[in-house]
């Protein structure tokens, strides 16, 4: 990637870019020989998409193990307590 100036208003834009992000110029397309971009696999949607159902399955199961042992602990102090 490098950069050029925009023939309009002469910031400099990355020759990826297909306008001038100051002024919205067109810039010149990238060289036909130059291989296509390749979109990722794994996006920003898709991967939280995947934390969300993970978070939607394993949090309910977390917090009720957490109950749970909370409650043992309580009933461990409550007869270690009593006398």
């Amino acid at each position: 990637m490098a950069l050029i100036a925009c023939p309009e208003c002469g910031h400099q834009v990355s020759t990826l870019a297909r306008s001038c992000p100051s002024c919205g110029a067109p810039v010149a397309a990238a060289p036909a020989d130059a291989p296509p971009r390749r979109e990722p696999v794994v996006t920003a949607g898709l991967l939280g998409k995947v934390v969300a159902a993970i978070a939607w399955l394993v949090v309910p199961w977390v917090v009720r193990l957490v109950a749970f042992v909370a409650g043992i602990v309580m009933l461990i102090v409550m007869f270690a307590t009593a006398r």
